[in-house]
């Protein structure tokens, strides 16, 4: 459960500026008009054995309730074997280039039934503006749920900015989405979250598996440390990396999802959930599968100092409970609030300073 309420922050907003105000309340109704009109009505197609689809998610309740999978997380999250990649030169930058990096993997899902699965895809794609000199700090920057098109994650995380402050910046990809998705850019995500949940676990599964690749990849590549910076989707990823790879030089999520069972159930009303809940779905079964996968079960490896934690007053589709429940597990660390939403996040920018300010704090970046 969440530790705050989503009502309780409506407390917060008359003690902040009038303008802030409405633009909180502005924002959150584009949040709830875009969730109730496009992204709850994302069309799901039923299984094909109701039954069938039972019992498999008794099997991977029981599967993924391992207690071992928290206790010693590299049985679910298996260390990465190196990347196969091939790089291509997009075009220069000033001290440096930006590259694409194709890559394969050998992941293969933890849960033995997904392996005969179809749809598992292992080839994915990056793209990387990196430094000439080597030693720079790298930025894994994983976007949210629908995302993956790279020319717009670009601006999502003022990556040319990133770059001239002295980073690496690295876009990742995840499973299902942009051009991984099996109906292409268009359906971005759509096969990421699934009536059947172990599609949506071992999709988990994977994002960490190719991110862990990832950082070791960038490490060979002679990069300074890395760290994550993601978003919504992303921030859920990137809290879950920070509990699991102890390598990870810092970690900022930001509108970030914290408990996957509270989001899915929702408050009621989405068709796709009613779908869900004809073919065995229940709040309990919910929890006990996805928490292999729920920041909110696992400590953070990632020292408090370089933790950022960055949330919308106004945010309707991620809530406030998500980013308040994630900053009080994590122990209390930065926390920035900004005063628009999930889509519209009027004053971003004081944000985005606020993580160039964490990686100067820790040395990452020259003051």
């Amino acid at each position: 459960m969440l530790a705050q309420p989503d009502g309780a922050f409506d407390a917060i907003l008359p003690s902040r500026p009038r303008f802030e105000v409405l633009m909180a309340r502005a924002a959150g109704r584009l949040d709830r008009f875009v969730l109730e009109r496009f992204i709850r009505h994302r069309v799901l197609t039923p299984p094909r054995d109701g039954d069938g689809l039972r019992r498999r998610l008794v099997r991977a309740r029981e599967f993924y309730g391992d207690p071992d999978f928290i206790s010693h997380p590299d049985r679910f999250f298996a260390p990465p074997t190196p990347l196969r990649t091939q790089l291509q030169r997009r075009h220069a930058l000033r001290d440096g280039e930006l590259l694409e990096v194709g890559y394969e993997t050998d992941f293969v899902p933890v849960f033995p039934e997904a392996r005969r699965d179809p749809g598992i895809d292992r080839v994915g794609v990056a793209r990387w503006w990196r430094h000439h000199r080597p030693g720079h700090p790298a930025m894994l920057c994983v976007h949210g749920y629908g995302g993956g098109h790279l020319w717009l994650e670009r601006l999502a995380f003022d990556a040319g900015r990133f770059y001239r402050a002295g980073l690496d910046v690295v876009l990742y990809v995840l499973p299902h989405h942009g051009l991984r998705g099996p109906g292409g850019p268009f359906q971005s995500g759509l096969s990421f979250f699934d009536i059947d949940l172990v599609r949506t676990n071992e999709a988990f599964a994977q994002a960490i598996y190719e991110l862990r690749a990832l950082l070791r990849y960038l490490r060979t590549a002679r990069t300074g440390p890395v760290g994550a910076f993601g978003m919504s989707l992303g921030g859920y990823v990137t809290a879950l990396l920070a509990a699991i790879e102890p390598e990870l030089a810092f970690a900022v999520p930001m509108i970030p999802l914290a408990s996957l069972a509270d989001m899915m159930w929702g408050e009621g009303g989405d068709p796709r959930l009613a779908l869900a809940v004809e073919h065995g779905w229940t709040l309990a079964l919910l929890r006990d599968v996805s928490r292999v996968h729920a920041p909110l079960a696992r400590q953070p490896l990632v020292p408090s100092e370089r933790r950022l934690i960055i949330a919308a007053l106004g945010d309707r589709i991620c809530p406030p409970a998500h980013a308040d429940a994630l900053w009080r597990h994590w122990e209390q660390p930065r926390i920035h609030w900004y005063p628009g939403g999930h889509l519209a996040q009027f004053r971003r920018y004081g944000a985005l300073r606020e993580v160039r300010s964490l990686l100067t704090d820790a040395g990452l970046l020259p003051t």
